[in-house]
């Protein structure tokens, strides 16, 4: 089982070195998301964020040409390594194709992706979707493109659709399915949920696809 994502700064004791601007840039970021998660928009202030991480205010402005938009590119940077990670997964040629969305199911459900932390951190990015357009924008991208990854990998399963089912059609109903039992579970972790969640998901592809 994968450990969960610490999208927060390193574990308090240990001795701080001196990093690389763009190893510092990612560790602000993370904070980022690790403060909207636990303290929400309102609460995640520069100065909040930069006293968790341990470096001064006037930093921000040295590894963001505007740190006005620190949630924006905090958002862009959540939903590009989510993605990478389930492009790498999905669409992995050593792996039967079935293996392949039953291993997606599993990262999708795995500690390092629904935790409390994480679901913390989508809730206050989709709260600011609701009011703020380059949010909308980033969230509609990131959704196209992950409805994208789950297509291409349909279509690389033997066989076509189960009848009265095309391939967007059944890409809508397993993303809805998968999102639901995602925010459910995440709601109320508890080890056998994970286990029913991965099983639910495997049972919607295969009565979605033919074999």
């Amino acid at each position: 089982m994968e450990s969960a994502i610490h999208i927060g700064a390193p574990p308090p004791g240990r001795r701080k070195l001196r990093k690389a601007p763009m190893d510092r840039r990612r560790d602000l970021l993370a904070m980022t998301i690790s403060c909207l998660a636990t303290l929400g928009p309102r609460g995640a202030t520069g100065r909040e964020i930069c006293r968790r991480a341990g470096v001064s205010h006037g930093l921000l402005r040295h590894y963001f040409d505007n740190p006005e938009t620190l949630f924006l590119e905090a958002y862009k940077d959540l939903c590009d390594r989510f993605l990478a990670e389930f492009e790498r997964r999905l669409l992995d040629e050593s792996l039967d194709p079935w293996r392949a969305l039953d291993t997606f199911f599993e990262v999708l459900f795995s500690e390092t992706w629904a935790n409390s932390e994480v679901l913390g951190a989508w809730t206050a990015f989709w709260t600011l979707t609701r009011s703020d357009e380059a949010f909308a924008e980033v969230n509609a991208a990131h959704n196209d493109r992950l409805r994208e990854l789950l297509e291409l990998a349909l279509r690389r399963l033997p066989g076509p659709c189960a009848p009265g089912v095309d391939y967007a059609s059944a890409t809508m109903i397993l993303s809805s399915v998968m999102d639901g039992l995602w925010l459910e579970f995440c709601l109320r972790p508890e080890a056998p949920k994970r286990a029913e969640a991965v099983e639910l998901c495997r049972l919607t592809l295969r009565r979605l696809m033919a074999r």
